[in-house]
């Protein structure tokens, strides 16, 4: 090797020690898997519930309503001239809120009793479910049941109820909670009961259920 390759060498390896003592960083040079796109994979959904920041804006899920679960006729079964009544549905409306990882949801209801042929004035009831569903499998998350009763007088044919539910609660996973869940809404024994597809009623703006009032 000649001496002035070996002057090169010597003052090199003399500056990288005095680097060192001196405490200072050493470069960190990137990972060449995340210069070419490579490396960590993007982070995907997890069902596990997130914490919200106080006072965030949420996207409230749909409310679907089964075509047999709209109504409720009775006698069930009875052929036009036999029906003493019919429950049906009018106007829907929910309201969702963030508390710590949980979304609660209030949904409103409001429907009518009328007279069928065979019907008397009078007290009509019937049971009304509502539910929160899981997209991704479809499974019920949580549900309430609610006794609703319309009162025709004498002289008219139909009378109107209302429902204001309590909160149904589900796990947070992201301000698009209408990507995640969806509400099912129906008499007892429709959609709501046996978590069977249900087809979309209707879709409103979250505002609150005592504001359900007819357009």
């Amino acid at each position: 090797m000649d001496t002035g390759r070996m002057m090169r060498r010597y003052f090199a390896i003399l500056s990288i020690s005095a680097l060192m003592a001196s405490g200072a960083r050493a470069f960190d040079f990137p990972n060449p898997l995340s210069v070419f796109g490579g490396g960590e994979k993007e982070p995907q959904k997890s069902d596990r519930p997130a914490q919200a920041a106080p006072g965030a804006a949420i996207d409230c899920p749909e409310i679907l309503v089964d075509t047999g679960a709209a109504t409720l006729r009775v006698p069930p079964g009875a052929d036009n001239s036999s029906v003493r009544y019919q429950l049906s549905l009018s106007h829907l409306a929910r309201e969702c809120s963030v508390s710590g990882d949980q979304i609660l949801i209030k949904v409103g209801v409001e429907g009518a009793a009328v007279l069928g042929p065979a019907g008397q004035p009078g007290s009509f009831s019937g049971t009304l479910k509502i539910a929160a569903r899981r997209q991704k499998d479809e499974s019920i998350l949580a549900s309430k049941s609610y006794h609703v009763t319309a009162s025709v007088p004498a002289g008219a044919a139909r009378g109107e109820f209302r429902v204001i539910s309590e909160p149904l609660s589900v796990p947070y996973l992201g301000a698009q909670a209408a990507d995640d869940y969806e509400i099912l809404v129906g008499f007892e024994g429709g959609a709501a009961d046996r978590a069977a597809p249900a087809q979309k009623r209707r879709k409103r703006q979250a505002r609150t259920p005592t504001e359900a009032s007819p357009d």
